[in-house]
């Protein structure tokens, strides 16, 4: 067979052996000719292609099939447990590493309603550079710890803007409980903090605290109880409210406290430390937008 002087060594080794193994297999082989009578080298990369592809293609239908990888793979694995240990860690890394991804999405996708709703209570500096958001339920019990952190925060940061998240999840006293304190926030602005303040310190024992202890509260505060009951029931608490649940679900929290300051999401309770570590990171980013 005579071939043309423009074939390299390697592609002429290449040809080779795939004319080896159409050998083995009993193929035959009908290359293209030129008009000298000399096989063209587009022709033999071709074919050497073409038998490449039907051995490989006949390997997977003959070897690659479940009946016969599935019981190798297991005996590997009952010899090698390492192997699903590290496959475990990896794919709690990958999921650790995706939560993350979709929570830096989502705070940049709802900046607006985490940062600055015209829904949400705010305290602190109200022009302060960097923001602390807290998602809260006043039943729940490492929310109420996590109060003298938050008191400290404000009091010794001037420069702190804190807001305040109504995220009633646990019990459907803390819906009722939400919703006056919403509607404090449109009766008397002003005395938001001090009702805060006086029922999230209070224990929540017996029927936990409800509706009727928020009132109860913001009446002993001097605030006007039908006034505020009345508030509570205004269409604009549903929607702060359902905005709460749908930004809280976009960060993907899963419970309370939560905090959100500076581009990170903060779940849990933390010390009054690792708060004032992040804030002064964010400020450091100069990060105002937030």
């Amino acid at each position: 067979m005579k071939v043309g002087r423009i074939v390299r060594p390697v592609a002429y080794r290449a040809a080779a052996v795939a004319l080896g193994l159409t050998a083995l297999a009993g193929i035959a082989m009908t290359p293209a000719k030129a008009e000298d009578g000399a096989i063209s080298a587009p022709a033999v990369e071709r074919m050497i292609d073409q038998k490449i592809d039907q051995k490989i293609d006949q390997f997977r239908a003959e070897t690659l099939d479940t009946k016969t990888i599935g019981p190798i793979v297991r005996q590997y694995l009952l010899e090698n447990p390492g192997v699903l240990e590290e496959v475990l860690v990896a794919l709690e890394a990958k999921r650790e590493q995706d939560e993350a991804t979709a929570r830096s999405e989502a705070l940049a996708s709802n900046a607006d309603e985490i940062f600055r709703s015209e829904h949400s209570p705010v305290a602190g500096n109200p022009d302060g550079d960097v923001t602390l958001v807290e998602f809260f339920d006043y039943n729940c019990g490492y929310c109420k710890r996590m109060l003298p952190a938050l008191i400290d925060l404000m009091q010794s940061d001037p420069n702190l803007r804190v807001v305040f998240k109504e995220w009633p999840i646990l019990t459907e006293g803390s819906a009722g409980a939400a919703r006056v304190a919403h509607g404090i926030q449109m009766v008397a602005p002003e005395r938001y903090l001090d009702f805060h303040l006086e029922l999230m310190a209070q224990p929540g024992g017996g029927g936990g605290i409800d509706k009727e202890r928020a009132l109860a509260v913001a009446e002993s505060l001097g605030i006007d109880r039908k006034a505020v009951e009345k508030a509570s029931r205004k269409p604009e608490v549903d929607e702060a409210i359902s905005e709460n649940f749908r930004v809280a679900e976009a960060l993907g929290l899963r419970g309370t406290p939560a905090f959100v300051v500076g581009e990170e999401v903060i779940p849990g309770a933390v010390s009054f430390e690792a708060l004032q570590e992040r804030i002064a990171e964010a400020r450091e980013k100069e990060c105002l937008t937030c």
